[in-house]
């Protein structure tokens, strides 16, 4: 404790001497010095022996302070001192230094006290004398040591001498001591060269001390000299300031003051000695030692001292030009360490001094002679020649341009000649030019360089750009030996280095400045085209027009004049490059890979017009201007295509190299194939063609995507790596405005992502759906990243871009750019995928691994690159392009989804945004369709858990963008960050801060410039200029006013959701403003605002002008016309993101809740039905309707194939094999009414998989499909289903008849296994095999059949759910065997109807089976009706009804009583009858005008007619083709459009069909369009061409290289260079011609779309089946019809009636007849649960009295119709005016047996196939043979064909009748007769019908019973059979066994009590028999 004591006081009392003794020294106080004295001394003795005074920083200052006692007289105190430091310095090298270093300033202190000079000598003595005694002592017993052994010749040992290592390193770092003393002298040398002795050397540590630089300047003294200069070279670094200490600099500045003092007798020999050792004391010291301590003592100063350094060696080098070889070294030191700072240090010396002194006149000859002289000796020359090129590295500007000259003309010019130069050595005049090359390459630096080693930028201001031009000019003078110095010398020589630098510095800059220059003039024209509205074509026409115009052009300064070129050197380059000299080649190609030329676009396009040329001036000095503007203008444009031409004709040159060479040396090199790619890129045609000429010579490739194909072969992670960074180069400039390389970019990108994702032939299809390889999953990693980097910068930069190039330009990029955005997000889960299966082995599939809903890590990684691309389509979706817009918003929507399902959470200002756009506010207008914003809603509403609620000021954070899994901790990702998002003009800040950053958008002169965006990017700001004063004071006084008016008026707005007032703004889309102002007073209707972009708004103040705004807030009070936007002129470009030409009511709040429909509420009526509410009160029915159809159309169907994919093909059940299918309690009758829409649900959809399992069984018990065989290229997991991708052959498609919407299945078939008989597909190696148990197999629905790239196939993409066995087998590389199932277009359209059926207008009847109330018209309406029409009075009352009621009117109509006629008057009414004024149709996907809006107009009908069948269909076609009667009683011709495939329609209808409509009409656009894109080329001709090119060039080839005569081989090589040529030609017209193709094809199908839609959109009846109403077109497009006609609808299951019901229905006209045949029903369960009941029967029983029956026939004969009528219609059909005599035909003359109506009996026994189960009668056949063989006997003349009819029940009955009627008649004989089952026959009719009943038993059959009548005891099926005739009806049976059924007995007994029973013998006799009745046989089952 005491000691801590001990030491705590001796550090207080060193800190009190410590400050004593610096008070001491800033005072002249003698006492208070004395005191200081007194105290330091008595510290210093109370110090333990240990602690050292002088290393020890803080005791430091107390020990100098004491050498004060020197001065003194001796004393006991000296004395102690003098021993204690002695042993100190004895003992410690640090305080050797600090003691030594600490004496050197004390005379400049003392002398600042005042103290006297020559007491202060005389103190230095003393202190001096000491240490010369105390080290000659401590030196003198080593000395002797090393004397003697030096003497004895032996060596030092170091060991008995070490003691005075000490003193010997003091005497080193103070060597003034020993020239001070000879006996220190004598034993310093001797200890220092005894230690030495024997070779060794005495290496002190890496510092410098004094005595290096002492002794470099000590004549006499070669060992000392030595020992310094050797000890300086071990410096491992500069010496800096802190090692430049007092003694080091002491010794330097003693050396400098002994030679200054020597200059009145100096000699050369003086200065050579000098400046020898001052170079290697120069070469150690640092730049700020040399400027600080050697130029006079000044920092950087001129040097006014006598000791500047610098000024020395000028001088010596004026005065003594023979000292040139030791001087000139010198100053390369200053050059090289001291740079440009040695002028200021050299002054009055400037830089062309030295050339003066050294090449002038008199110097000129002493340099050339030092040179010659030391010729021989390589060192010495480069010691004479190195300062050259530091001497030009100091300099700047034009100093160093004129010096750089001089010295390249000495050393380039004059020394490569040996004439001039007076030598011949070689190696010297290799030197010069060596030193030369470093002149130039000096000379030419310049430039910021990236990473990567690219110049992305020189200096761009006029000096700088005119120190380049005179430098490539120097360079340019000496090309030729540039080039062949670095051709002829390889890179590993230092000449071939130099002269490669040089080369590579040239091509640089010039291609740097040609990308520099031509971004800048494209930056400036395109800003110009952006604030004039104008494209570029319109800039260039334009510029003449005034001095503003061409001043927008840009064209600064001396433009054309400052480029960078010499065409002279890059000729010379080609010209002397060697043939398949790889490694030069790739030399050139990494120098052009420096800058960014691929990015330079052609000014060839914005070439101005002469002066004379663009028009006459009154102006003359205007005049003189444009043509100095257009000159220079068009001389810049030479230039730069000069220079993108001659890069193009160097690649074309080693394009000529061999294929080997190229292929195996040149593009293995990673940064070669990078620097092709970006090349490839270029908007010039030939750097894109030649630098894909290269690739394509080397793989002998023929297009782009080949020479890619052979790349990746090679090597895949290599191109990956490569086109990764060609895609951060291309990308890298964000200052990059025009598109230059962009479009090939994206193209380029498409076939890079081919070659990863191809389901055929990708690198991931052919591993397995894995990346093994770690490089290539590492670098398609890295692919993915950056290729939606460039994606980000391209939505963004697009928008700007979109303003100034000509609109056909953009729509075919931007189709590109979407393209390719689709495309990579499609196989974004195949990449994730990939990327996570590193195995090519077939693993199990675990269905949920790998779903979008569960993103692995890297999924999650992959998702974040699509963050801020997504952010910056946001504009995209306000495209003017209905195409694009359709994709974008699709893309959008996906994205969306699929981060909702991976729970990534978007950062919020990106939903924000969304939100806005989907609105359609007023202040976000856009062109979305009403179903484009329903999806984006839906898809926003996956994020809405909070909405971000809107207020008048809004704004947005900054926000780094994040890719945030719910519940687990944030992480950015790399390089992806969100902009600063800027304030919308909104009145946030004040009016103040709104004017300063909105003064652009209040102004008519910046409307057509600029849209301001709520994220508005940095390049749109710089778009937009800073008014001048003036017009913001304008602005300003205007805005004052309006603005103080509205917020006076403006009452506060509550806040909403902008996704809740989205939700119900939908519904409002089709309101029409121009309505809604003309019934509001003193409105008035505004014509449209002009094309353009919108301006921004202040809160509620519309900065538009009064003729296109609406008064806000109550108050009409608008901007005035002249003062807004009425400066929008019409010379605005149709810009491609012009917003909707209209406004749109601000929508009124919503909730959340009403996003989603809600099921109905039963209601007494369709009124109440159609008014309810899936919300709040306050919801409009326009808002209800909207809503509902888009539940009713947007139906998930997963739940409907997650069951059908699940089930066993195999099975043997009538039940679904799955687990709630097979449970027969899940089944319930269909009942009369329902009470719910779940419960209609609950009994409908089992029996709907009822009948869906029964057509599997169908298919597999029918066996008309063959199987066919299927090679799997590659598979996708997506949630729990797999998709997997294959290939078929495409000729067996027209066979096998596979369409996308069947399900197959598909069977895994070891190759082992015998093949299994069945059918094959032809071509195949294997043949396809029947799916069996034996096979692993499921089920799998067809997604895609598209044409494959490879020929002769096609790619099938199928989605199936297999089991794991299964699964393991579905990888690439694997052949099944697949068979179609069955087709499930109807199955799934019934289906989406059942689960839409509680968002149907009509659901509560449908629940209810409740039709209208039957409305029966007056007499005078029923008249109208039928003369307006044509019609009868029931007809009329049917279409009366029709038209007057709600909901569903039921029209039975029997047969021949005009149902077709009465729909066609229902049709005709509906179209033509006007029922209230409205709004016209709005075509889906466009805007109207304001002026279309504002006229009020009869809104247009649309029906949509519809029947089960297509024969129905057509049927009705027919007729209305025909013409129909409209309300005014006159024929008129509806627009008709057919649905349906064409080749199963009526011929006779074709051609209104809309496959028919719509190929007409894309037909001529076909033609056009390929005309406009410059017509088609053959690429077949094309691709022959290339070939015969390359047979040609192969046998040129054999011929060279058999040839040995040098001409003949140089001709030979000509003529393939010309066929080499030729070749790229062709290879570029092909790749022109496959890229204009696409784009063709694109356009054709956009306009196909288009087509559609018009021609859809314009049909006033749509026909279709009923299943065929389901198409997709008619539900992408929204379309609505209120009114639907269904034909045969009690033909039709119920769940088929529904499907055309949910386009917004309000009225549906059922027509049919209970009475005739019922829906077929496969499923005989399903028939058992009611599922064949009809919608029309199931009413019909509720409501019996509703159905309208049609009950005058018009076909049958009155003997025909009685007993049907009497029969199924209670006697109420009754006969047509004059029936009988229209039905009168000639054979009933012969009416015994040729009558209208006759049953014939026959004897006869029924047969059963045994392979079908039908029955046939054979008898039956040869009566209806023989009746038909009598009647043409009996009436020879009688034409028949088309006339008859002859029916059975029995298809196996039909094969009969037709056998045997074609062995009684031949062919021939029964042309013209209509065989038919009863069935098939519905709907037909014919003059004559032969019945052949078929069902007969023998009498007395097996027990004495008979069996039923089977098809013939359902009353509907005869009724069918009995009404088809109109003359005649000829029944054949066997009446003992029909009587057993009641219904035919009835028919016999009527047929015999009017005596129309005749017998047939078998022999073709027919008898009449007698009206005796018929007793039946006992009946055994009576299946009647």
């Amino acid at each position: 404790m005491a000691s801590e004591n001990d030491k705590n006081a001796m550090d207080e009392e060193l800190q009190r001497v410590s400050a004593l003794v610096e008070e001491s020294q800033r005072r002249d106080d003698p006492g208070l010095q004395e005191t200081a004295l007194q105290d330091s001394l008595a510290y210093l003795m109370k110090l333990p022996k240990t602690s050292h005074f002088f290393c020890n920083e803080k005791r430091r200052v107390l020990a100098v302070n004491a050498l004060q006692m020197f001065a003194f007289p001796p004393t006991p105190e000296l004395d102690w001192l003098k021993a204690t430091m002695g042993r100190h310095l004895n003992q410690c090298f640090l305080c050797v230094k600090a003691y030594q270093k600490a004496k050197v300033p004390l005379i400049s202190r003392f002398l600042e006290l005042g103290f006297d000079k020559e007491n202060i000598d005389e103190f230095m003595h003393l202190l001096n004398a000491w240490d010369i005694d105390r080290l000659t002592a401590a030196l003198e017993p080593s000395a002797a040591k090393c004397r003697e052994a030096i003497g004895a010749g032996k060596a030092v040992d170091g060991k008995s001498i070490q003691d005075c290592f000490n003193a010997l390193y003091e005497c080193l770092y103070a060597p003034t001591l020993i020239t001070e003393s000879t006996p220190l002298s004598a034993a310093f040398h001797s200890v220092f060269l005894g230690v030495q002795a024997g070779g060794r050397f005495l290496r002190l540590s890496k510092e410098i001390v004094p005595a290096m630089i002492s002794f470099l300047f000590l004549r006499g003294e070669p060992e000392l000299v030595r020992w310094a200069e050797k000890s300086i070279g071990f410096l491992d670094k500069k010496v800096g300031e802190m090692d430049f200490d007092p003694c080091n600099r002491l010794a330097y500045h003693n050396a400098v003051g002994r030679y200054l003092a020597s200059a009145p007798t100096r000699t050369a020999e003086d200065v050579t000695f000098f400046w020898k050792a001052m170079h290697r004391v120069l070469g150690s010291l640092h730049k700020s030692v040399i400027l600080n301590h050697c130029c006079g003592n000044s920092s950087g100063g001129s040097g006014s001292h006598e000791d500047n350094i610098v000024k020395m060696a000028w001088l010596d080098l004026q005065a003594f030009p023979a000292c040139f070889p030791v001087l000139l070294p010198v100053f390369g030191t200053f050059f090289g360490s001291m740079g440009g700072d040695v002028w200021p240090a050299s002054t009055p010396f400037i830089p062309t001094s030295l050339l003066d002194i050294v090449l002038g006149s008199a110097g000129n000859i002493a340099f050339e002679n030092a040179l010659r002289a030391v010729a021989t000796q390589d060192l010495k020359a480069m010691e004479l020649l190195n300062w050259v090129q530091p001497f030009v590295e100091s300099l700047s500007g034009s100093n160093k341009l004129k010096c750089s000259e001089i010295l390249a003309s000495r050393f380039l010019g004059k020394y490569q000649d040996p004439v001039q130069f007076g030598t011949t050595n070689t190696g010297l005049r290799i030197q010069c030019l060596l030193t030369g090359l470093h002149v130039l390459n000096s000379l030419l630096d310049f430039g910021q360089v990236d990473t990567s080693g690219m110049v992305f930028r020189v200096n761009s201001n006029s000096v700088d750009k005119l120190m380049r031009r005179e430098a490539r000019k120097v360079a340019e003078t000496y090309a030729s030996l540039i080039i062949e110095t670095a051709i002829d010398n390889g890179a590993d020589s230092a000449l071939g280095t130099a002269a490669r630098n040089v080369l590579d510095a040239c091509i640089v800059l010039d291609c740097v400045s040609t990308a520099d220059e031509s971004e800048v003039m494209t930056d400036e024209i395109l800003t110009s085209a952006v604030m004039k509205q104008r494209d570029i074509t319109q800039i260039v026409l334009t510029a003449a027009e005034d001095e503003a115009a061409v001043a927008e052009l840009g064209v600064s300064g001396d433009g054309a004049s400052l480029l960078c070129y010499g065409d002279g050197m890059w000729e010379l380059l080609k010209e002397k490059m060697p043939y398949n000299d790889i490694e030069f080649a790739r030399f050139v190609v990494r120098s052009i890979a420096k800058s960014r030329i691929y990015l330079a676009e052609p000014l060839d396009s914005m070439r101005m017009p002469s002066a004379t040329s663009a028009g006459t001036s009154s102006n003359k000095a205007s005049m003189k201007l444009i043509s100095l503007k257009v000159k220079k203008f068009n001389a810049l444009s030479t230039k730069i295509d000069g220079v993108l031409t001659a890069v193009a004709n160097l690649l074309q040159h080693i394009s000529d190299f061999g294929a080997d060479k190229l292929r195996n040396e040149l593009l293995i090199d990673e940064k070669t194939v990078e620097v092709l790619l970006c090349l490839s890129l270029s908007a010039h045609s030939g750097l894109s063609r030649y630098s894909l000429e290269i690739v394509k010579q080397a793989y002998d490739a023929s297009g782009r995507l080949e020479c890619l194909r052979g790349l990746f072969g090679s090597n895949p992670a290599q191109l990956l790596r490569a086109y990764v960074a060609t895609i951060k180069h291309t990308g890298a400039v964000s200052t990059l405005f025009g598109l230059g390389a962009v479009p090939r970019l994206v193209r380029t990108t498409m076939d890079v992502a081919a070659l990863v994702f191809d389901p055929r032939d990708g690198y991931v299809a052919t591993h397995n759906s894995a990346i093994p390889d770690t490089d290539v999953r590492t670098a398609a990693h890295a692919f993915w990243t950056a290729v939606w980097r460039a994606l980000n910068y391209i939505f963004k930069r697009t928008l700007t871009w979109a303003r100034a190039y000509p609109k056909d330009i953009m729509v075919d990029y931007m189709r590109d750019v979407l393209d390719l955005s689709s495309t990579l997000f499609e196989n974004i889960q195949l990449l994730e995928q990939a990327l996570t299966s590193t195995s090519m082995e077939s693993p199990v599939v675990d269905l949920q691994s790998l779903s979008p809903s569960k993103p692995t890590t890297t999924g999650l990684d992959l998702l974040s690159s699509l963050i801020e691309p997504l952010r910056e389509m946001c504009p995209w979706l306000r495209l003017s392009d209905a195409a694009l817009l359709t994709v974008c918003v699709r893309l959008v929507c996906e994205i969306l989804n699929r981060f909702a399902k991976a729970k990534v959470e978007v950062p919020k200002y990106i939903l924000k945004k969304l939100e806005k756009l989907s609105q359609q506010t007023e202040h976000h207008y856009n062109n979305l369709t009403d179903a484009q914003c329903y999806d984006l809603v839906i898809a926003l509403s996956l994020f809405d858990e909070q909405p971000v609620e809107k207020t008048k000021s809004e704004s947005l954070d900054t926000v780094n963008s994040k890719v945030i899994v719910k519940g687990e901790r944030a992480s950015p990702f790399d390089d992806v960050h969100a902009k600063p998002v800027k304030v919308s003009s909104q009145v946030k800040g004040g009016l103040d801060a709104w004017l300063e950053k909105g003064i652009s958008t209040v102004t008519k002169e910046s409307v057509a410039k600029k849209e301001v965006y709520d994220l508005e990017s940095d390049e749109e700001a710089s778009l937009v200029k800073e008014f001048e004063a003036a017009e913001k004071a304008k602005a300003r006084q205007r805005i004052d006013a309006t603005y103080n008016k509205i917020k006076a008026e403006e009452k506060p707005t509550p806040k909403t959701s902008l996704l809740s007032a989205r939700r119900q703004e939908i519904s409002e889309r089709r309101q029409k403003t121009a309505i809604a102002a003309a019934a509001a007073k003193n409105d008035v209707i505004h014509p449209p605002r002009p094309a353009g972009f919108r301006v921004a708004q202040l809160g509620p103040l519309s900065s538009r002008s009064a003729s296109s705004s609406r008064p806000v807030s109550g108050t009409s009070t608008a901007l005035s016309s002249d003062e807004g936007s009425s400066g929008e002129s019409d010379n605005d470009i149709d810009s491609l993101f012009s917003l909707g030409k209209h406004h749109r009511p601000v929508p009124k709040p919503v909730t959340a809740a009403q996003l989603a429909p809600q099921p109905l509420k039963v209601s007494s009526s369709l009124a109440a039905a159609r008014r309810r509410q899936f919300g709040p009160p306050s919801m409009t029915e326009k808002e209800r309707a909207e809503r509902n159809m888009r539940a009713r159309l947007r139906v998930n169907l997963d739940p409907l194939y997650h069951r059908i994919l699940r089930w066993d093909y195999h099975s043997d059940k009538e039940l679904p094999s799955d687990e709630v299918g097979s449970d027969l309690n899940n089944y319930k009758a269909v009942p009369n009414k329902f009470s719910s829409a779940v419960e209609y649900k609950a009994v409908f959809e089992p029996l709907l998989m009822l009948e869906c399992v029964q057509n599997i069984v169908k298919t597999k018990e029918e066996r008309t499909d063959k199987p066919f065989r299927l090679s799997i290229t590659n598979r996708v997991s997506c949630d729990e289903y797999i998709d997997v991708y294959a290939s078929i052959e495409a000729k067996i498609l027209p066979n096998i008849k596979i369409g996308e919407m069947d399900v197959v299945v598909i069977s895994y078939v070891p190759e082992d296994q015998e093949i299994v008989a069945g059918g094959t597909a032809a071509g195949q190696d294997r043949p396809a095999r029947w799916p069996d148990k034996r096979y692993l197999n499921c089920m799998a629905k067809i997604k895609e059949i598209k044409r494959s790239n490879q020929a002769g196939l096609s790619d099938i993409v199928l989605r199936c759910l297999p089991k794991p066995d299964v699964a393991r087998h579905l990888v690439p590389r694997t052949d099944l065997s697949a068979l179609r199932v069955m087709g499930v277009t109807t199955i799934e359209r019934e289906y989406s109807s059942l689960q839409g059926l509680p968002y149907y207008d009509l659901c509560e009847q449908i629940l209810h089976a409740k039709p209208a109330s039957s409305i029966r018209a007056d007499a005078t309406k029923i008249r109208k009706t039928q003369s307006t029409y044509n019609v009868n009075a029931p007809q009329a009352g049917a279409i009366i009804a029709a038209m007057e009621s709600t909901g569903f009117t039921l029209i039975q109509g029997p047969p021949g009583t005009g149902k077709t006629k009465t729909i066609l008057g229902i049709i005709g009414a509906t179209l033509t009858t006007t029922k209230s004024r409205g709004i016209p149709i709005q075509i889906p996907g466009q805007r109207q005008s304001g002026q279309q809006q504002a006229s009020v107009t009869v809104e247009p009908k649309r029906i949509l007619v519809c029947a089960p069948s297509n024969a129905a269909v057509d049927e009705l076609v027919l007729r209305l083709k025909g013409g129909i009667w409209n309300s005014s009683g006159e024929i008129f011709f509806p627009r008709i459009v057919r649905l349906g495939r064409s080749d199963i329609i009526n011929p006779a209808v074709r051609d209104l069909t809309l496959e028919e409509l719509v190929d007409a009409q894309v037909g001529k656009f076909e033609q056009e369009n390929n005309a406009k894109s410059g017509g088609g080329i053959d690429r077949g001709n094309l691709r022959e061409q290339l070939n015969k090119v390359l047979a040609e060039r192969a046998e040129v080839d054999r011929e060279i290289a058999m040839t040995e005569d040098a001409t003949a081989r140089d001709k030979l090589r000509a003529q393939r260079d010309m066929l080499n040529a030729k070749k790229a030609a062709l290879g570029q017209r092909l790749d022109e011609e496959r890229d204009r193709h696409a784009v063709v094809v694109r356009t054709n199908e956009i306009e196909r779309r288009n087509i559609q839609t018009r021609i859809l959109t314009n049909a006033e009846v749509m026909c279709a089946t009923l299943s065929g109403a389901g198409h997709d077109l008619l539900a992408s497009l929204s379309m609505t019809f209120e009114t639907v006609i269904i034909d045969e609808a009690a033909q039709c299951v119920e769940l088929s009636a529904l499907i055309p019901l949910k386009y917004g229905c309000i009225q549906c006209a059922m027509v049919g007849d209970p009475n005739q045949l019922p829906p077929t029903v496969l499923s005989q369960t399903a028939s058992k649960f009611q599922y064949e009941q009809s919608l029309f029967v199931r009413m019909q029983r509720n409501f019996p009295s509703s159905v309208h029956l049609l009950s005058i026939q018009y076909r049958m004969h009155p003997q025909i119709s009685q007993f049907p009528s009497a029969q199924f219609y209670d006697s109420r059909l009754i006969d047509g005016d004059g029936m009988e005599a229209r039905t009168e035909a000639e054979w009933h003359s012969a009416a015994d047996i040729f009558g209208p109506y006759r049953f014939f009996n026959v004897h006869s026994r029924e047969q059963q196939s045994k392979s079908t189960h039908s029955y046939y009668n054979k008898m039956e056949a040869l009566c209806a043979v023989a009746l038909y063989r009598q009647l043409t006997e009996s009436f020879p003349k009688l034409d028949l064909e088309g006339r008859v009819g002859i029916v059975t029940p029995y298809k196996q009955q039909l094969h009969e009748l037709r056998n045997t009627f074609r062995s009684a008649l031949g062919n021939t004989g029964m042309h013209g007769i209509d065989f038919n089952t009863i069935d098939g026959f519905q709907g037909q009719e014919k003059d004559i019908i032969i019945l052949s009943c078929v069902r007969a038993q023998a009498a007395g059959g097996a027990g004495g019973s008979v069996k039923g009548v089977g098809f013939l005891a359902d009353i509907r099926r005869m009724n069918v059979a009995l009404t088809r005739a109109k003359s005649s009806l000829w029944i054949i049976g066997n009446m003992q066994s029909l009587v057993v059924n009641d219904v035919w007995r009835k028919l016999i007994e009527d047929a015999q009590k009017r005596g129309l029973v005749s017998q047939f013998d078998g022999e073709r006799r027919f008898k009449v028999l007698d009206a005796a009745p018929v007793v039946p046989q006992k009946r055994r089952h009576n299946h009647a």
